[in-house]
């Protein structure tokens, strides 16, 4: 059975169940979104739902609350911004519902696990949006309870899944629900299958590779499996720090997920030919005082020093790979870019990446820290796809089945 898409549904006059990536950063001081990159991406098929006259729920998760309600861990920001975002007079209640002429976004707080509660969200008019707390505060979301799904599917006529980013993840308003009601691919869940789908496919040479960030470990079977398709493979950042040393090289300080040692040096074995390392790198002490930066070649790096970047060698050299490049996939940044002056090199290379894009090479962009760097350096609306999903494009590109893609077949 093929996976129906919300595009070509052609759903109205419904209550639809939207589950949407609003798993978004929360800015501690202002308690505001700090970054609504997802909440911007959900809003097309809200308001495809909406101008088909259909009334939308929203649903989501934040952080990991573990079924305990937490108020760090509210959805109760992106609401906001959501709010902000369709024109809405936003609306916070535990039960009773807003009336009056207004349009509302209603944030609704009251416990859906009680049919007191599930029936006043179905008195909801069809020209409010209704959003719901963090499904993670209930412990049978996260157990993929049945009967959880069956009480969120009680809420709506149909369901839309465009989260992609917890795809992999099973859970009730993921998986159980599907059993209940007629269920979509969202807009941009049907993108990210389609154009990851593209690179695991038809990737066309040469097809470079480019990666960052600590963990090879969650990261392995991706390079594995795009490695064997991969013309050239550029790693920098943490991993590259775990090859210089499997390499017997010296990192001093530098983090690395040093106990995959045995997994880099197989990995360096297998695509040998195909990896390209750093050839000089940025470095300071562990104060990162600036007297102590310098550039140094991956062979002069001292015991108590930190890599923090690539160099500019290396910059130059990734940048000419680049140029060259049919098919770019890269996911984590390149070193500590979150602190001036480290992040020359991300962001060096993500407006090479960025000029690289959109006719001259096709080029996919995933991770959250990555899609930062990338619109910091003013490169996202040149890019083709940036992916909602960090680990869920990883896992979608290793050629894994993600359970919540698997759930809507």
């Amino acid at each position: 059975m093929a996976i129906k898409y919300l595009r070509t549904s052609n759903i109205k006059n419904k209550t639809v169940l939207v589950r949407a990536s609003v798993d978004e950063p929360v800015d501690e001081k202002t308690g505001k979104v700090a970054d609504d990159f997802r909440i911007q991406s959900a809003l097309a098929s809200v308001e495809l739902l909406l101008k088909n006259n259909n009334k939308v729920i929203v649903c989501g998760k934040l952080g990991r609350p573990e079924g305990i309600r937490q108020k760090a861990c509210s959805l109760k920001p992106a609401a906001e911004r959501m709010a902000d975002l369709l024109k809405l007079k936003f609306v916070e209640t535990n039960y009773k519902l807003p009336t009056g002429g207004d349009r509302h976004l209603i944030f609704y707080t009251g416990n859906i696990e009680e049919q007191k509660h599930r029936d006043q969200i179905g008195k909801s008019a069809v020209s409010d949006v209704l959003f719901l707390e963090n499904l993670e505060f209930y412990k049978t979301e996260l157990s993929n309870n049945a009967l959880f799904g069956k009480h969120l599917a009680s809420l709506a006529d149909a369901y839309v899944n465009d989260d992609f980013a917890k795809c992999h993840h099973v859970v009730a308003s993921i998986g159980a629900i599907t059993k209940y009601l007629p269920s979509y691919a969202g807009l941009v869940l049907e993108r990210e299958i389609q154009l990851l789908g593209q690179v695991l496919e038809r990737p066309k040479s040469p097809f470079v590779v480019m990666m960052g960030g600590i963990k090879i470990s969650d990261k392995a079977k991706t390079l594995q499996t795009l490695g064997k398709k991969a013309d050239t493979i550029l790693l920098a950042g943490g991993l590259a720090n775990l090859f210089f040393l499997s390499r017997g090289y010296e990192i001093g300080l530098s983090k690395a997920e040093t106990e995959s040692r045995d997994l880099a040096w197989h990995m360096d074995k297998n695509f040998k030919g195909k990896l390209v390392l750093p050839t000089d790198v940025v470095v300071a002490n562990k104060d990162l005082d600036k007297k102590s930066i310098r550039v140094c070649s991956t062979h002069e790096v001292g015991r108590n020093e930190l890599i923090l970047d690539v160099g500019p060698k290396t910059i130059l050299q990734f940048s000419n790979i680049l140029k060259k490049a049919n098919t770019i996939v890269w996911n984590g940044p390149l070193g500590h870019f979150e602190c001036k002056p480290f992040h020359t090199g991300t962001m060096a290379l993500a407006r090479v990446v960025g000029g690289r894009s959109r006719g001259r090479a096709f080029a996919v962009v995933g991770g959250g820290e990555t899609v930062d760097a990338v619109r910091l350096a003013g490169q996202a609306e040149h890019i083709d796809h940036l992916s909602t999903g960090g680990g869920a494009m990883l896992e979608f590109l290793a050629g894994n089945k993600l359970s919540g893609i698997e759930a809507l077949a």
